[in-house]
């Protein structure tokens, strides 16, 4: 299972929405929090587990006989929309990222602003192979490549002077 397949958007094309609301034992409710707190799954909030949850089970009941009669419309609408999202997450994180190393630049903290970036690498490398790694590293490359090159740089001409 990739992690496109556990996406669920919240809202359709046209931006759409439904709000639902059940109650639960607490001890659902418990596990919900345990699952999205642990960071094994790509689940950002409650909301992302049980879109995610529901959207599962109503594919499983098609399997049983249960007919949906849109639901290869829903699954293609669905697609659209978790490139859409993941395309928005993409923009947020590149934003974000250079707003905190233009913050740590303008104080002077070239180190730390270093340390981010390459923090950020390490995780962009670490993602699943595909477009969107491609994409990170290649924009990563792009915005801060230089800034990373000139710290390689310093740490090459630092290991040398201790190799003397």
């Amino acid at each position: 299972m990739t992690e496109t397949d556990w996406r669920v958007p919240a809202s359709d094309q046209k931006g759409h929405s439904e709000r639902l609301w059940f109650r639960c034992q607490p001890s659902l409710a418990a596990m919900c929090d345990q699952v999205v707190a642990s960071r094994k799954f790509p689940y950002r909030t409650k909301g992302d587990l049980l879109r995610h949850a529901l959207n599962s089970h109503l594919k499983w009941l098609q399997t049983q006989g249960a007919s949906c009669s849109v639901a290869g419309q829903v699954d293609t609408v669905m697609e659209v929309l978790r490139d859409e999202e993941y395309h928005a997450d993409f923009l947020a994180v590149f934003d974000k990222l250079s707003e905190r190393v233009a913050a740590h630049l303008a104080v002077g903290a070239q180190e730390e602003a270093a340390r981010l970036i390459k923090v950020v690498q390490k995780h962009v490398a670490s993602m699943p192979e595909g477009y969107w790694r491609d994409r990170y590293e290649r924009t990563l490359q792009e915005r801060h490549g230089q800034f990373l090159e000139g710290q390689r740089r310093v740490a090459n001409l630092l290991k040398a002077e201790v190799d003397e």
